[in-house]
């Protein structure tokens, strides 16, 4: 891999994560240049052994979460482990854990404690529900919060009831969240000299992902209930059959765009119906409006139908499946897909940071470790003798690979 910009090198992160929304994070601190130390229990990460796919013998799952960091497998559940962790903690700037709240105080790996021992350390937690009220001690998953947040309620149709979203969106989105923060947290403690606490939740984040259909809701108090790929506030803007598939159209970003729409489908009554005369009105009449557009649609392909929306200057687009991204010229043009190293079985390619700096490519330093594959490293650096290494190891305080 050719080598991108490094803005965090010299920078150092104990991270505790597991799962998507931590492991998220620590992944672009690492493609940012910082030095990620993850640190597993001697079992592993959970991941290491789920996913549906293994490449190399080890689990895509994980090696999609954990590219470019160093593992550092340690029982830090026994005494010497949590020596050996504070250590760590003591040459770190960051700290990331995403365990339920409160789990971590027996360890005294909470903020509150580390904070006391290491005031220097920006500490960032990630959790399902946030760190204060009356539901902050739960615990989270991606598809239990799509459902609390609201997300569920505005995604499905009525034939279908409450739908997911297909990818863990809310866990992404909370570690892009937490990152964003942490480089905050990390810039303030350049001018002061003291750490943090950053908090993100998949929560919060599904709530900033719905802030401008929840400010309507807040207006009129009406819930805009399941809209498939529809839109609460604008209409048409959202997919429709074609004769041989699917496409989206946001033919309502103007009423310009709203004319130019209808003429491309040969349309143009549908402009002076009083039904559909602006888009508080077209919105309300929504069924109407797509039936009468589908019908039109259904009658050519979808390549017919790009063709004229394009030259009518109408944005649309064929829903890609997810094969046919893997090949777009223009993710390959982004390096968002980036080859890593698995095992005697080729490559794997993994997903970049979703961001570049000067329009560079920022690349993962690395594949993603194998269990313990840095622990002699790592204790080494800490200040542990070989002796001393290789006895933790026998006692079954750390797992050296």
């Amino acid at each position: 891999m050719v080598a991108g910009r490094r803005p965090l090198r010299g920078v150092r992160v104990a991270d505790l994560t597991r799962f998507v929304a931590g492991s998220q994070a620590t992944m672009w601190l690492a493609a940012l240049g910082a030095e990620v130390v993850k640190v597993e229990p001697p079992a592993g990460d959970p991941y290491r052994a789920q996913g549906t796919e293994r490449a190399g013998g080890e689990s895509v799952l994980f090696m999609a979460l954990n590219a470019g960091k160093r593992s550092l497998a340690v029982d830090f559940t026994d005494p010497a482990g949590r020596e050996v962790l504070d250590r760590l903690l003591s040459r770190c700037d960051l700290l990331v854990e995403n365990s339920r709240p409160g789990s971590l105080a027996a360890y005294g790996l909470d903020w509150e404690s580390v904070h006391r021992r290491f005031p220097h350390l920006v500490y960032g937690s990630i959790s399902g529900y946030g760190d204060v009220g009356p539901e902050a001690g739960r615990g989270g998953f991606d598809l239990i919060l799509q459902a609390e947040s609201g997300v569920m309620s505005v995604t499905g149709s009525p034939q279908s009831g409450p739908v997911k979203v297909g990818a863990p969106f809310l866990d992404v989105g909370a570690g892009l969240s937490c990152a964003f923060g942490l480089l905050a947290g990390y810039i303030e403690r350049l001018r002061t000299g003291a750490g943090s606490l950053v908090s993100a939740s998949l929560l919060e984040f599904g709530l900033a992902g719905l802030g401008t259909v929840l400010a309507s809701v807040a207006v009129s108090g009406r819930e805009p209930g399941l809209l498939g790929t529809h839109s609460p506030l604008f209409a048409p803007y959202g997919g429709f059959r074609t004769a041989d598939g699917w496409l989206v159209m946001a033919g309502a970003g103007s009423e310009q765009m709203w004319r130019r729409a209808c003429a491309a489908l040969g349309l143009a009554d549908l402009s002076g119906d009083p039904r559909f005369a602006d888009g508080a009105a077209r919105v309300a009449h929504r069924d109407e409006l797509t039936s009468r557009i589908e019908a039109v649609l259904t009658r050519q392909p979808t390549e017919h139908w790009l063709r004229s929306l394009e030259a009518a200057g109408v944005p649309a687009a064929e829903v890609r499946g997810l094969a046919e991204v893997l090949g777009w010229p223009q993710v390959t043009a982004l390096g968002s897909l980036q080859p890593l190293r698995a095992g005697t079985d080729g490559a794997l390619r993994v997903v970049g940071p979703p961001f570049r700096l000067d329009r560079a490519v920022l690349t993962y330093p690395g594949p993603p470790p194998a269990l313990g594959r840095d622990t002699r490293g790592v204790l080494t650096e800490l200040g542990y003798p070989a002796a001393e290494i290789t006895r933790l190891q026998e006692e079954g305080v750390v797992v050296a690979s």
